[in-house]
């Protein structure tokens, strides 16, 4: 144990997964495990760029962290990587389903509108933000069940608690699709599903939802995005790191099916 920090939220000699390694979120994530003591590994389709995160990380003084190769919508991928850690730790304590398409990582017709969305996006972003979560607590949390503890954190959306606000988009390259909007709504119901169903069992699943996340955004877009929020502007993605933590530590031992929703006050309107 740390003593620098405080017990609940000790996560020292615990191992967590989180997926989309390569994506904005999955380093902030990361960093926040790890500053409580936890060992993590960033898994990612894109393993050179999960690669190079952890590279990033690595050089920032972070060395209780490694990659792993994973396509989330592959139940075959999910068995191989659960077993590698298994085998490598003797459990998987966290697991953060983070990967997803988003507007930093768009399906092919992601900006498509509504009556012209094709079939085949639906079904990737369905396959890449639901399914994938499905899988994943599918996989892991049977080992998790095998040990009898667990948290699992499922990132959901803003759009999964609300609708988008269609009259922000226009003219400003930026979209929400109903993809999206859907699957996340989908990852919110997963969450309580689990979360009641193996409750009793140790196993802890809640889902956090981040609000509009800055990314370089800038003109118009950013424009509507602060006159709306409450508290005047987007999120830092450092922001989300104390509600992982939370999620994680015994900080929230009796929170369960729970949705963290971080956003600004953007609901709360």
């Amino acid at each position: 144990m740390n003593p620098s920090i405080s017990p609940i939220f000790d996560l020292s000699g615990r191992i967590a997964l989180v997926t989309g390694g390569a994506g904005l979120l999955a380093s902030e994530h990361a960093i926040a495990l790890m500053d409580h003591g936890a060992q993590v590994v960033l898994a990612d389709k894109n393993i050179e760029s999960c690669n190079q995160a952890v590279s990033l990380l690595q050089e920032k003084g972070y060395q209780k962290i490694q990659s792993m190769e994973l396509d989330v919508t592959s139940r075959t991928n999910w068995e191989s990587v659960a077993s590698s850690l298994e085998k490598n730790f003797g459990k998987i304590d966290v697991l953060v389903n983070n990967a997803g398409f988003t507007n930093q990582s768009k399906s092919k017709n992601f900006d498509a509108g509504f009556e012209d969305f094709p079939l085949e996006d639906w079904n990737n972003i369905l396959n890449v933000n639901l399914t994938g979560s499905f899988l994943g607590c599918q996989v892991i949390g049977k080992c998790m069940l095998e040990n009898g503890k667990g948290s699992i954190i499922n990132i959901a959306s803003l759009y999964g608690v609300v609708s988008p606000n269609h009259k922000i988009y226009p003219g400003t390259g930026i979209s929400q699709p109903v993809a999206y909007s859907v699957s996340k709504h989908g990852v919110v119901a997963l969450t309580k599903y689990l979360a009641t169903l193996w409750a009793e069992k140790g196993i802890r699943v809640n889902s956090l939802t981040p609000g509009g996340i800055w990314n370089g955004h800038h003109g118009l877009f950013l424009e509507r995005f602060q006159q709306l929020n409450p508290i005047g502007r987007m999120s830092d993605k450092s922001e989300l790191r104390g509600g992982i933590v939370y999620l994680a530590s015994d900080a929230s031992s009796h929170v369960v099916g729970h949705n963290l929703i971080i956003d600004g006050g953007w609901t709360a309107w």
